[in-house]
Order: structure tokens, then sequence, then C-alpha cells
């Protein structure tokens, strides 16, 4: 007998120390919250029900993940596979690991006294994240709400005037009463109104119906959202128009004898970097006495880097959060010492399922640009059904990451297009322009024009093309003798001839052309234009354009 109580007294020891192992390392490791069941979120006029969305530590106020990319940060960005949420805006990339007192703020450590949490499988951001957004989230004890309203939103709102005003849960005299006999004077916001009754919340988060006999309106607000001024690119808007130009460059920049002023250019981008593999090494076609002539000059440099139009490289660079804020960091440094004014972005051919990843990659870039006063550029192209060439870019979201997104403009038909046509008729670059409106803001938008066109070959009923510069179009149209039409429809010369069984097509870019492009920047007051390239224009282009934007 006494031993058979030896072995159970044993095995109620060795269960007490596994239990408390187990207790520690479940406390340890997956954050036990005591949930309470009486604490309830709200949102203006929302009350969120999914589960378990707010909790309270001492008097920090946690919110589920989800919750929080839908009401209060769309862009809040979490990796699973690092465990890392990363917080962005326009001065600061901040970037916090779960269950960690140590974050960072643009690649800088900081220390936070709440740290993110994983709870059962579900993320909670502590609010002391968002203390300078434009939210005011706010605990009351007495209800047990935790209530969030939109700083930059008026609120219509009423005054409690009759006493035996009561708050319901529905439109009906006999409805349950959620708050009863309100006091003479309150004030409750409304968000609605039925007939005889008004859609209502207290300061505090009772939500509800009252009615109309129990409450006079405020009618000095009603309810709209304030037009946010963006004072921070207002103030980065030059005083004249963005008149830019792509430097084209094959190989390492040797010879820089003949730089010298170009009639209305004022930024430059030389084509010198692309990200070459997964690693993030860079190829540097660059020229210190390049860049040292152009500022003498008196010309901003912002360099073009690619991503090699590669979508598979693009996906290993984007995929890591780690990865990203290395090579963020290693092109800020490239660019940091040579010097430059900014920074041009030319991703392209990028899968479509690595669209929020692109747009995250900028978001993380632009505050550290920003901080060392750099502008920040992005190319993006017209809206097409393309996946990997259009639908890839987020412009909506885009144009929040950036000082400037220049439409590329051109390529209407394309080197191997099924059809001969134009390179960028003006009834398509506008049409593409007012496409991009809908989601760029006009003073954000720079219109990128072509300096060359294409001559098509039709020979059997076969298609084929060869981009010629302006000097060699006009050579090729003078050597054979074309006569141009003016088409009022591509605003082009265009021309034709036939020989040795071949038939051959022509839309010509010149000053004419370029003349009514540039018009555009005028008529939908854009930040300005770009072209692709130097060394495909023909003189008096320059003179041209300046002339229209002036």
């Amino acid at each position: 007998m006494k031993k058979t109580i030896a072995i159970i007294s044993i095995i109620f020891v060795l269960v007490l120390i596994v239990g408390g192992i187990y207790f520690i390392r479940e406390r340890a490791n997956s954050q036990v919250i005591a949930f309470s069941d009486d604490l309830f979120l709200i949102i203006e006029d929302i009350p969120i029900e999914d589960g378990e969305p707010v909790f309270l530590e001492g008097e920090e106020i946690y919110i589920d993940f989800d919750i929080v990319k839908i009401y209060i940060d769309e862009d809040i960005f979490y990796d699973y596979d690092e465990e890392m949420v990363i917080v962005t805006d326009k001065s600061r990339v901040r970037r916090y690991r779960i269950d960690d007192n140590i974050a960072t703020v643009n690649s800088k450590e900081f220390t936070i006294e709440n740290p993110i949490k994983l709870i059962h499988d579900r993320i909670y951001i502590p609010m002391e994240i968002y203390d300078n957004s434009n939210i005011d989230i706010n605990y009351y004890p007495d209800t047990h709400g935790v209530v969030i309203d939109y700083i930059d939103m008026y609120y219509l709102n009423g005054e409690v005037v009759l006493e035996g005003a009561h708050i319901r849960t529905d439109l009906d005299k006999k409805a349950p009463i959620l708050a009863k006999d309100l006091e003479i004077g309150i004030s409750l916001n409304v968000y609605g109104e039925y007939e005889q009754w008004y859609k209502v919340r207290t300061i505090d988060g009772i939500l509800g119906f009252m009615e109309k006999k129990y409450l006079k309106l405020n009618h000095t607000k009603d309810i709209y959202k304030t037009e946010l001024i963006d004072r921070e690119v207002q103030q980065d808007i030059r005083s004249q128009k963005i008149n830019l130009t792509w430097d084209y460059t094959y190989r390492k920049v040797n010879n820089v004898g003949n730089i010298d002023n170009i009639v209305g250019v004022n930024v430059i981008f030389p084509t010198w970097f692309s990200i070459m593999d997964s690693n993030g090494e860079i190829m540097d076609k660059g020229n210190r006495e390049y860049v040292k002539k152009y500022n003498e000059l008196k010309y901003e440099l912002w360099p073009l880097i690619d991503n090699n139009f590669n979508p598979d490289l693009t996906h290993e660079l984007l995929k890591s959060s780690h990865g990203r804020e290395k090579l963020i960091n290693r092109i800020l440094s490239i660019y940091l010492d040579y010097g430059f004014q900014g920074i041009n972005i030319d991703f392209e051919n990028v899968y479509l399922k690595d669209r929020d990843l692109l747009t995250q990659f900028i978001r993380e870039l632009y505050p550290v640009f920003k901080e060392n006063g750099m502008c920040v550029s992005m190319d993006i192209t017209p809206i097409s059904t393309s996946e990997n060439w259009s639908k890839s870019f987020d412009r909506r979201r885009l144009v929040e990451a950036v000082d400037y997104l220049i439409l590329m403009a051109y390529d209407q038909h394309w080197a191997a297009s099924p059809i001969a046509g134009s390179v960028a008729q003006y009834s398509w670059v506008e049409n593409s322009l007012k496409g991009i409106f809908q989601e760029v803001p006009r003073e954000k938008t720079i219109l990128a024009v072509p300096y060359y066109t294409r001559l098509w070959i039709i020979e059997d009923g076969n298609i084929s093309s060869q981009s010629l510069s302006m000097d060699v179009a006009n050579s090729f149209i003078a050597k054979n003798n074309i006569e141009l039409i003016w088409d009022d429809e591509s605003k082009q010369y265009y021309g034709q001839m036939a020989e040795d069984g071949k038939e051959y097509k022509i839309w010509l870019e010149d000053r004419n052309s370029l003349g009514y492009k540039a018009s555009l920047v005028n008529k939908y007051s854009l930040a300005g234009i770009a072209s692709w390239r130097k060394g495909f224009e023909t003189q008096d282009i320059w003179s041209a354009i300046d002339k229209v934007l002036d």
C-alpha cells in the first residue's frame, strides 16, 4: 500500500513539474494574454466583432494586425518568414520584430516599451506605434470600450435637449436600451438619419439609435473628410517645370568631353546602374568627372537603376524584408558616394504576384533617400491588360511613396507589334495620361516622350521594324524621296514607299509632333516632361520643347 502511495506521489510531482515547465514555456512563447469578454472595439460607427480584435496590457492598447491594416494603415506590412512588421511613412521606415524591444528606424536601432506580439497565430500591434498618426484612440473603463476616430474627419454631432433620452439597439421604442436617461447637454456623434430616429454614438463608444425629438443637431459641421495638403510635396514642387532626359550608356562612361548645356533641360538621368543578381550586386557604369561637370553646369543628376527587366530576379530581390533593406542601403551608399541629387527607379517586367512587394520596396526606399536629401522618381507604363508590364504597378499606392511618377508614353506600337503604327500618337498619349489621373495626381506626373521612331517593313504579310533616331529617320526619308503627309490624329508626319516587294511605313517624330505632346504638360498642369533618349534627337528639339513649356 505504501509503495503504491509512493508511486502515486512521484507521478503527481512529475505532473506538477512537467505542467509547470509547459506553463512557463507557453507563457514565454505564446504570450498568454487574458482577453476580456467585456472589452470591445468600435471604429467610428463600426463595431469590430472579429474574435478578439483588441486587448489591454497595462495601459497599452493592442489591436489585431488585420484590423490595423483595414482601418488604420493599409500599408502596414508583415513578413511571415522573418516575423517582422514594417511601418512606413514619408520620412521613416520602422521595422519591428515579434516580441523584440529593439526596433529600427531607417536602419538605426531604438527601444520600444511594448513589443509586437504573436498570440494564437494572430499578430497584435501596440498603438504607441501610431502615436503621431491621423487616429484618435482611447480606452474608456466605464464602458470597457476602445474607441477609434479619425483626426482628419469632422463628425456631425447633436446635443441631448430633453429628459428621457435613451439609446436603443434598434429603430423601435420597445427595443432594448443600451444607455438610459442621458443627461441634457451631452454631445453625441450622429452617423445616420432614419425617419424619426438618428444613429448615434456616445464619446465612450455606446452605439445605437435615438429618437429625433431628444436631439438637437449642430449644423455648423458636416460629415466630410478634410482635403489633406501634403505640405512636404508642395514645398518640393519646383518653381519651374522639370525637363529631364535619359542619357543612355552601353558601358562604363569614359569620354566626358561632349558634356555641355542643353537648352531647357534641368535634370539628367544617366542609365548607370543595374541589379545583376539575387545578392543585390549592382553594375556601375558611372564616371565621377561626368558628375562633376554636370553639377558645375547646375544640372541635377538622378541616375536610373533597373531590375534587369527580369521577373524571377526581381522576385528574389523583393521577397525578403532583410534583403530589401540590404539592397536599399547598398543603393543608397553608391548614390551618396557619387553625390547625386536623386534616383530614378526603372523596375519593369515584374510578376503580378509581386505587385505588393514592389510597392513595399518603394515605400521602404523613399524615407531613406529623402532623409539624405534626394528626390525619388519611378517609371511607370500606361494602364493596360498586361500583367507584368502594367498591372504590376499599384499606381495609387506608389504615388504616395515617390516625388514623381514618370509615365513612359511610348511603344504604343512596340518593336514586335503585329500591326504597323506610331510609337506614340498624340491621342494615345493624351488618353494614357487621362487613364492614370484617377490614381496619380497631375502635379506628381511627368510625361515621358520618345525621340525615336520605327521604320516598319512589310513583306509577304510579315511585319518587322527598326528603331531609328531622328537624324537616321530623316536621312532615310530624304534618300528615298518619301513624300510626307500630316496625320492629324497622330499629330505626326506619315510616309510610305514600296521597293523590291517590300512596303515601308514611318510615323515621324520631330519638333512638330513633340511640340504637341509637350503641350499636354501645360494642358494638364503636369510636373514636367522627360525624353527617351539623349542622342536620338535633332538639335532643334530642345529649343522647341523649351518654348512650349516656357
